[in-house]
């Protein structure tokens, strides 16, 4: 009996031996597969991102998508005429350019421009436009007009058809002695001007550091604008001169050789002298001024766009965000809590509660524009969707005045280790 026992005993440690020690391959390889294993999945959650995102409500309150405003050349701001988040029309005016011209004189000029209906004699004679004006790159144009008007003028009242060569010889040393005035006349009031333009700057500094106030300011800026008149008026004087000397001696030339111009040609002249007129006002405008395309709101959205700032071309300036109702603009007041992670130009995913998901898919979007709050209340959101209603299965959608859906302001794009380790920092903290 006690040999059947000891037998059994020494058996069953036998089998529990067994049973307890594992496989040799299993010592040998197990180790190496665990650790390959936590390996993959460590790499496959470094690689896979998880969307952090904010939830919210939409809904659809206009439809055309906005319009970038952006630099065509590389220039200067001279000014800006409209601030942030105005209503503007179409064709007005937003932003000049630096130039050599004064906008507000190209504009007086372009008005008595567009008042001539016809291209007549009369019409044209009558055509006179303020000689202090200060036009810049314009000024060419402009003083051919007047020279081709002097021309006809002659022509028509037969002014010189009385005078000798000796008369007219004297009338150019005349014209000479006056350009000779004129000139030292500009040489003074520009050398005034630069004593002018020092006080105004000074004036400028004060206004800056709080010392001196903004009505001083546009009393030297008045002054320092009255000066270049002045010189402008000087000069149009010289040129006025010069072209009354090329008449004289266009004059003498036709005494002896017998010939004088006809009215004819000196009319066709003066009219392609205008029509050239017209099309360089055209072409100033376009390249010193920046012009809205659409009627809407502007957003001034480039924070480095100010006066008197260098752009480069391809710089946004602004943004107009239409308000009609023709294109697709959503809403979202956005609760506080989690709002400070929203930025423009996030993306957004959007499922319409018309158009249910599982069927028709989602439509991606993108943050426009960011709206302040004061603190505790919701936050506005701008959302537009530059590809249009098209969702994620392929199916364009049907825009509507206040269509409204679910929405998930992607924040940022999370590595799924990060996410984890985030959850577990979190329950660590509580």
């Amino acid at each position: 009996m006690n040999y059947q026992q000891d037998n059994l005993e020494i058996r069953s440690e036998e089998v529990q031996e067994i049973l307890g020690t594992p496989p040799a391959w299993l010592t040998r390889y197990g180790t190496l597969v665990a650790m390959a294993a936590i390996i993959l999945l460590g790499w496959i959650g470094y690689l896979i991102k998880y969307p952090d995102v904010v939830s919210g409500a939409i809904r659809i309150t206009s439809v055309d998508p906005p319009r970038k405003v952006v630099a065509e050349n590389a220039s200067f701001i001279s000014d800006i005429l409209i601030h942030n988040e105005d209503t503007i029309t179409k064709g007005q005016t937003l932003m000049v350019y630096r130039s050599k011209a004064n906008f507000g004189d190209v504009l007086v000029l372009e008005d008595k421009v567009s008042n001539i209906k016809s291209l007549d004699d009369s019409t044209l004679l009558a055509f006179s436009p303020d000689r202090d004006l200060i036009l810049g790159e314009l000024d060419d144009a402009l003083y051919n007009f007047l020279e081709k008007k002097e021309e006809l003028l002659a022509v028509t009242s037969g002014k010189f058809s009385n005078l000798g060569i000796d008369q007219l010889e004297r009338q150019i040393r005349r014209a000479q002695s006056s350009i000779q005035y004129e000139r030292r006349r500009k040489e003074s009031l520009e050398k005034e001007l630069e004593l002018v333009r020092q006080r105004y700057i000074r004036e400028q500094n004060l206004y800056n550091s709080g010392r001196s106030d903004i009505s001083k300011v546009r009393q030297m800026e008045e002054e320092v604008l009255n000066y270049e008149r002045m010189i402008q008026g000087s000069e149009s004087s010289v040129k006025t001169r010069q072209i009354e000397i090329q008449m004289y001696e266009r004059e003498i030339s036709g005494v002896k050789s017998g010939s004088s111009a006809s009215r004819e040609g000196a009319l066709n002249n003066l009219r392609e002298s205008f029509i050239n007129l017209q099309k360089r006002i055209d072409a100033w405008k376009k390249e010193f001024l920046v012009v809205a395309s659409a009627p809407g709101v502007v957003y001034l959205t480039n924070d480095e766009v100010q006066k008197q700032q260098y752009v480069r071309a391809g710089t946004e300036l602004m943004v107009i965000l239409p308000t009609n109702t023709s294109g697709i603009i959503g809403k979202i007041n956005l609760a506080p809590n989690g709002s400070g992670k929203v930025r423009a130009g996030q993306k957004v995913v959007v499922k319409f509660d018309s158009y249910p998901f599982p069927e028709f898919g989602a439509v991606f979007g993108e943050v426009f524009k960011k709206g302040k709050s004061l603190t505790g209340e919701e936050v506005p959101i701008d959302v537009v969707f530059p590809k249009g209603l098209i969702t994620t299965t392929g199916n364009k959608l049907e825009p509507a005045q206040g269509m409204t859906g679910k929405v998930e302001i992607i924040t940022e794009e999370k590595r799924f280790l990060e996410w984890i380790f985030e959850r577990f920092r979190k329950v660590s903290v509580r």
